[in-house]
């Protein structure tokens, strides 16, 4: 048993990586805290779900559909409502990021509602049998949800990493001016980021639809989740959000075993407050 809930935390885990690490890229990049961050992952299970059961794409073909969508809905977010913030015509750029993406979370829901109604929605399992893992038995769909988030953060780091784009972004991690004395276009990047973000987070909710289910207030949950990552890894940092996501799946896993499933969510807040009170900057990150 305990095997078997290791493997589900960490399973679980690395999807709550996936929504953390694209908060971390926002605030990273842009330094803005995304209230509607949850929300994408909201328009991401939509969208899977209905390149499954309308057009009849495989989960493979779906899930980069939902991404690709998403990451042009993010963009056309960043470029009308939030490049303000880099154009220094805001002069209190996080109290109009925090205004408007609040804002946009409303509006965001009450569309969904419109549009799909106040139902769940579950796409069909994207694996039925269940699959054995040191001679236990688990779920299909959780194992190739933990594969598929693991193989989008690794290529997000990579790509980091590897291409110009990347070390850009962690320029201006570092410092907004450096980076754009070294030639890296703020508003170009923002948008771009800004994109990626959202299609991760949409990816999120693409793969995790037939586990979950989609409603229009969905989003909620999973954002939560992404703030506590962050929290907990450390704002900014990609390998801390994995850490944070791994720590916080096998954290609420294990501990809804073997205290009571009621306590699930409030094991998040625990830890959370546990680090903003003795570790503020979290795994990963830096004191300044």
């Amino acid at each position: 048993m305990l095997t078997e809930l290791v493997i589900l935390g960490i399973a679980i885990g690395m999807v709550y990586s996936l929504m953390g690490v694209g908060l971390s890229l926002l605030q990273g990049v842009m330094k803005i805290i995304n209230f509607a961050h949850g929300e994408f992952y909201m328009i991401g299970g939509y969208l899977g779900y209905f390149a499954i059961t309308l057009l009849g794409f495989p989960f493979y073909l779906a899930v980069p559909v939902a991404m690709i969508l998403t990451f042009f809905i993010g963009a056309v977010v960043e470029v009308l409502l939030l490049s303000p913030i880099h154009s220094q015509k805001i002069e209190k750029p996080m109290d109009y990021t925090l205004i408007m993406t609040f804002g946009l979370l409303l509006a965001l829901r009450q569309l969904a509602t419109k549009l799909f109604g106040p139902f769940y929605r579950k796409p069909p399992d994207y694996i039925k049998a269940d699959v054995f893992i040191f001679g236990v038995k688990i779920n299909g769909g959780m194992i190739l949800a933990g594969i598929m988030s693991a193989v989008l953060v690794t290529l997000l780091a990579l790509y980091l990493r590897k291409s110009w784009r990347g070390r850009g972004w962690r320029a201006l991690t570092q410092s907004g001016n450096g980076a754009r004395i070294n030639g890296v276009d703020i508003g170009k990047e923002s948008w771009i980021a800004c994109g990626t973000a959202c299609a991760l987070a949409a990816a999120a909710g693409a793969i995790v639809a037939p586990l979950f289910t989609i409603s229009p207030h969905c989003g909620g949950p999973p954002l939560v989740k992404s703030y506590e990552i962050l929290a907990i890894g450390g704002l900014g940092s990609l390998g801390g959000s994995v850490a944070a996501g791994i720590i916080l799946g096998l954290a609420e896993t294990l501990g809804s075993f073997y205290i009571s499933s009621a306590y699930r969510d409030a094991i998040g807040f625990v830890l959370m407050a546990l680090f903003l009170i003795f570790r503020p900057q979290g795994l990963f990150g830096q004191k300044v």
